[in-house]
């Protein structure tokens, strides 16, 4: 009885050696991917900010992500940004991870929204903002948890298509389906009504 009472101790230690080391590396993944969102976004808003300065503040509610001469964000003689990779790792199972080329609302993993973001930040004007869709719920919650030190993720009352309805200059529901919780945030993650998990950045307040 006591070697199995043993046996049973030592392969019990093993499943747990085992099951930590991979909990571990979770997350630290959802740490490192969340760093990377954060700086992501930072280096797009630096991008707007720049773009801004040449082409002045109202500008920026017509730009977008091409990276057609003179026009658009990545506009390759200008420089203004680059297109932003994300790890495939920060993506929910299922999500679509294609990297998409510069156009009018998207590049790399991002989008571009010119809607209204955290149900006005300064205005009543538009503020424009980067969106990125479908991530993993940990790598949501580690986001909020280093912006706000709370790694509780609000839940939107509209879904992930009025999200990226904006991303085509229109105006999307976000301004008034936004959760209260989220109100006056100038950038956190959300889970959409449809259980998407999103991350958005307002790019300028107007």
């Amino acid at each position: 009885l006591f070697g199995i009472a043993l046996m049973t101790a030592v392969l019990g230690g093993f499943a747990l050696a085992n099951r930590s080391p991979t909990s571990q590396t979770d997350v630290e993944q959802a740490k490192v991917n969340a760093s990377v969102i954060l700086k992501q976004a930072s280096d797009l808003r630096d991008g707007v900010a720049r773009y801004s300065s040449d082409f002045g503040s109202s500008a920026v509610l017509t730009m977008d992500f091409s990276n057609s001469s003179g026009q658009g964000l990545f506009d390759p003689a200008a420089r203004y940004a680059s297109p932003q990779i994300m790890p495939t790792s920060a993506f929910a199972a299922g999500a679509d991870t294609s990297i998409k080329p510069p156009s009018a609302p998207s590049a790399g993993h991002w989008y571009i929204n010119k809607a209204t973001a955290g149900k006005l930040l300064a205005t009543t004007e538009e503020d424009p903002m980067v969106i990125l869709p479908d991530l993993r719920e940990d790598v949501c919650g580690r986001v909020n948890t280093l912006l706000y030190g709370s790694n509780i993720v609000p839940s939107a009352s509209n879904a992930l298509s009025d999200w990226l309805a904006g991303t085509d200059g229109g105006i999307s529901a976000i301004s008034t389906a936004a959760p209260a919780d989220v109100s006056g945030w100038p950038e956190g993650c959300i889970e959409t009504s449809d259980n998407k998990f999103v991350y958005f950045k307002v790019v300028q307040e107007n």
